[in-house]
C-alpha cells in the first residue's frame, strides 16, 4: 500500500507542472460559452457595483441551491462569478457550479476576500487574486490538481505578494482587489501602501503611501478608471495615481474623518463621508457638488447606475442622487451599513449583514425582503435571474419564488 501511494503521489507531482501552468485535466476551457460574469467585488474596477447586463429577481425570493457541505468554509465576503464557476474564499478557496451548487473544488487555506479574476498570460488560466489579513496571493483559477487519496490539492497558490505584520487591535478586514487591465491594485493588509502587482508573478510595479503622518490608517478599495487609480482612507484622504506609474496626480483632504472606498465614473469621483456624499473632479479632486444628509456612515459604499448614486445614510433611509448634480431624487426606509449591489433596475442591499432587500431603482419602492437561517449575509452578485452570496459556513443561490 505505501508504494501504490507513492506512486499515486508522484504521478501528481508530474501533473503539478501543468497545474501550475494552469493547464488542469477537465478544467473549464476559457473558449466556452460564459454566463453572465462577475469578476471581482463591486462588479468592475471602478466600484460601481452595477452589471448592465444581469438581471435578477424582481419579487420574493427563496433558496434555489445551498452548499454547506465544506467543513472549513466559513464565508463572509462576496463570491464572484468567472469561466463558468463561483468563486468564494473564507478559510478557503471554492469554487461551485452556478447552476446546482456542485463543488468543483475546494483548497483550504488562509483566503479571506473577495477574489478578482486577472488574466495571467504566462498561463493557461487565470489568476485569482485574494487577501488574508496580513498578505495577497494570487491562485490558480483551475484549482490546481487534486492528491489521491487525499483531500488535498497542489498547484492552488500560483505566488504570494507583499504583506505586513497585524496591528495593535488585531488583523483588520482584508481588502479586496481590483483588476484592470491584468494588473491588480491592492492595499496592502494591515499596512499603509497601495500596490500594483503583476498577474502572472505578483511582483510589485509600483507602491503608494500617503506622506501624511496624520494618516494611520490603510487605504480603502481602489478605484480604476482611465488610466488612473483612486484611492482613500481615514482622515479624509483621497488621491489619484497614475495606473501605469504610481505617480501621484493629486492630493486631497476632506474635512471629514470617515471616508468609504471610490466610485469611479465619467462624471467624476463618488466619495461618501460620515455625513454626506460628494462627487469630485477626476482631474484635481475639487468638490463638484456635495449631498448633506443627518448621517453617521461609518462603514457603507454607494453605489452608481444609469447617471445614480445610490446611498444609505446608516440611521434610517436610502437615497437615490443625481449623479450630475446631486440631487435627491428620493429617499425611502432602510436602517444599517449596506454596499448594495444594482443589475436590471433593482438596488440589491444588505442591512447589516442580516437582510437582503430590493429595491426598484426608478422609485425606491421595496419589491421583496429575504432573511437567511444564518448570519452573515454578503452582499450578493447577480447573474442569470438569480443572485449568490456567501452566509457564514455555506454559499446561497436566490431565485424569485414561482
Amino acid at each position: 500500500m505505501p508504494s501504490t501511494r507513492r506512486r499515486l503521489l508522484a504521478s501528481a507531482g508530474v501533473a503539478l507542472a501543468g497545474a501550475v501552468g494552469g493547464s488542469v485535466a477537465g478544467a473549464q476551457s476559457e473558449s466556452s460559452p460564459e454566463p453572465v460574469s462577475w469578476p471581482m467585488a463591486r462588479y468592475d474596477a471602478a466600484g460601481t457595483a452595477h452589471h448592465p447586463s444581469a438581471t435578477g429577481p424582481r419579487g420574493e425570493v427563496e433558496v434555489a441551491w445551498s452548499h454547506e457541505s465544506t467543513a472549513w468554509f466559513q464565508g463572509t465576503t462576496t463570491p464572484i462569478s468567472a469561466g463558468g464557476r463561483l468563486y468564494a474564499a473564507g478559510g478557503g478557496l471554492l469554487a461551485l457550479d452556478p447552476e446546482d451548487g456542485e463543488r468543483a473544488f475546494g483548497a483550504s487555506g488562509p483566503y479571506q476576500s473577495s477574489p478578482a479574476r486577472a488574466p495571467a498570460g504566462r498561463y493557461e488560466t487565470a489568476t485569482l487574486a485574494v487577501t488574508t489579513p496580513t498578505d495577497v496571493f494570487g491562485l490558480n483559477e483551475g484549482g490546481g490538481i487534486g492528491v489521491p487519496l487525499t483531500d488535498e490539492r497542489l498547484g492552488v497558490d500560483r505566488w504570494r505578494g507583499p504583506g505586513s505584520k497585524p496591528g495593535f487591535f488585531g488583523p483588520p478586514e482584508p481588502p479586496s482587489p481590483v483588476v484592470a487591465d491584468e494588473t491588480i491594485y491592492t492595499p496592502v493588509p494591515a499596512g499603509d501602501s497601495l500596490v500594483a502587482l503583476g498577474s502572472g508573478s505578483g511582483s510589485v510595479r509600483w507602491r503608494a503611501t500617503f506622506d501624511d503622518e496624520a494618516s494611520s490608517s490603510s487605504f480603502q478599495r481602489p478605484a480604476v478608471r482611465d488610466g488612473l487609480v483612486f484611492a482613500t482612507a481615514w482622515p479624509g484622504q483621497v488621491s489619484a495615481y497614475r495606473a501605469e506609474s504610481g505617480a501621484r496626480e493629486w492630493h486631497r483632504k476632506l474635512d471629514e474623518q470617515m471616508i468609504s472606498a471610490p466610485v469611479a465614473t465619467a462624471s467624476g469621483v463618488v466619495v461618501q463621508t460620515r455625513e454626506d456624499v460628494r462627487l469630485l473632479d477626476l482631474a484635481d479632486g475639487t468638490t463638484l457638488w456635495r449631498a448633506e444628509f443627518d448621517a453617521n456612515v461609518t462603514d457603507s459604499v454607494p453605489a452608481v447606475a444609469d447617471g445614480t448614486v445610490f446611498a444609505v445614510d446608516e440611521l434610517g433611509s436610502m437615497h437615490a442622487l443625481d449623479l450630475a448634480s446631486g440631487e435627491v431624487l428620493w429617499s425611502t426606509p432602510f436602517d444599517g451599513k449596506t454596499a448594495p449591489v444594482v443589475a436590471d433596475g433593482v438596488v440589491y442591499a444588505v442591512r447589516s449583514g442580516f437582510e437582503l432587500v430590493g429595491i426598484d431603482a426608478t422609485s425606491g419602492d421595496r419589491l421583496f425582503a429575504y432573511r437567511p437561517s444564518q448570519v452573515p449575509l454578503s452582499a450578493p452578485i447577480v447573474g442569470d435571474g438569480r443572485l449568490y452570496a456567501a452566509n457564514r459556513k455555506r454559499v446561497i443561490a436566490l431565485e424569485e419564488t414561482a
